[in-house]
């Protein structure tokens, strides 16, 4: 018989001897979140060529700028309580109000950890990135401002004075070259997608996956993209690293390219980039539903580049006839497209099926003397035209 435990504490009550390896977890899943946020962008950026995953900084952006690489710093430091402020002596390691200040503790700082890319790499390093989920303090906040508009500021003044003695003691850097360095520096605050606690992670992203895919994702498809995402920033970041290692090796094991982007949101590469260039604005969206259905009905990226450069074609033909054709014509054009579109969908999405679908809708138009200006590459092309439509 188990006895009663009158008056003995509950597993909650007792605090707990520690808690590090909770607030270590959270720290990860802020980076982790920090870069895979960054890693949206790889859609956008042209410039942006790649993202690393928890070498040399937190993270890192690596840009093509006409041909050389710039990269960014990223460090990214999180607080539970949303109402704290970092201070100037969390983050540049100075005591507030001081006059002095010891040049060991500036470089031990996160600034001073962020500077040092601005020293070692020279004019490829481009901004070093301090990002945070809460708020900075006002004398913090004077620092930032000082760095953008050289006002004054004791604190960004010591930071100018201590720079060489704290970061490149044997090789100083003159007074003109430190402005520069330290220009690079950011401070973003307030960052709400860092919480690893949170949802604002999947609500701001979801909006960039909501641009790139279908239309009407349901939010448990967007998760499962961007959960997708967050594993694959994980993976990178704790790939093993050889002692010497190339560049070729360090892309593949650290970072995360357009590719992977793009096999994550199911969209091949040429049919992205090739509906990207065509300027429609919804190309990206069509070209990862066209990619759903053919993966869907086991095509290759061979066939479904083909099937996207067929839609984009149709796009260009009903474009160019829609007023040439008769209109009884060009809505008996568009039904027989529609019914057997709609039918294909409905009876399993197979390629076979798909064939005869095309070989009955060009049959048909053959009754009309319609199929002069059409072939079975148009009619494939408006096939998923219309499912595109649907879709969206």
């Amino acid at each position: 018989m188990v006895e009663k435990n009158i008056g003995s504490p509950k597993l909650h009550e007792v605090e707990p001897r520690e808690n590090v390896g909770r607030e270590t977890i959270a720290r990860y899943q802020a980076q982790f979140r920090g870069a895979a946020f960054e890693c949206l962008a790889l859609l956008e950026d042209e410039t942006l060529d790649r993202v690393y995953c928890d070498y040399q900084d937190d993270f890192v952006t690596r840009l093509n700028v006409e041909g050389n690489y710039v990269y960014n710093f990223f460090q990214v430091k999180t607080k539970g309580k949303l109402n704290y402020q970092w201070s100037v002596n969390d983050v540049l390691g100075v005591r507030k109000g001081a006059k002095t200040c010891e040049p060991a503790k500036i470089a031990d700082s996160y600034v001073g950890k962020l500077l040092i890319h601005t020293i070692r790499f020279e004019n490829s390093c481009g901004n070093v990135v301090f990002l945070t989920n809460v708020h900075l303090n006002d004398d913090l906040e004077g620092v930032r401002d000082a760095i953008k508009d050289d006002s004054d500021n004791k604190y960004y003044k010591l930071l100018l004075e201590n720079f060489n003695e704290a970061l490149c003691p044997e090789a100083p850097i003159e007074d003109q070259g430190i402005i520069e360095r330290i220009k690079k520096l950011q401070l973003k605050s307030n960052v709400s997608y860092l919480d690893p606690h949170g949802d604002k992670f999947f609500s701001e992203a979801r909006e960039t996956i909501y641009q790139y895919s279908e239309i009407d994702l349901q939010r448990s498809e967007c998760e499962e993209i961007l959960n997708s995402l967050i594993s694959l920033v994980e993976r990178k970041s704790f790939g093993k690293l050889l002692e010497e290692i190339g560049e070729s090796d360090l892309d593949d094991i650290a970072g995360v390219s357009l590719s992977e982007m793009l096999n994550i949101l199911s969209i091949s590469k040429a049919a992205y980039q090739s509906l990207k260039d065509s300027g429609d604005s919804q190309a990206i969206k069509n070209a990862s539903i066209i990619h759903r259905l053919m993966s869907k009905a086991g095509a290759s990226e061979r066939m479904i580049e083909f099937v996207s450069d067929c839609k984009v074609r149709w796009d260009i033909w009903f474009r160019d006839k829609r007023h040439t054709i008769p209109e009884f014509d060009l809505n008996f054009i568009l039904e027989e497209i529609e019914k057997n579109a709609a039918e294909w969908v409905k009876l399993g999405e197979s390629l076979p099926l798909l064939q005869s679908r095309i070989n009955i809708v060009l049959s048909a138009l053959d009754t009309e003397d319609l199929s002069a200006t059409l072939n079975r590459e148009l009619l494939l092309g408006a096939v998923f035209s219309f499912l595109v439509r649907g879709n969206a």
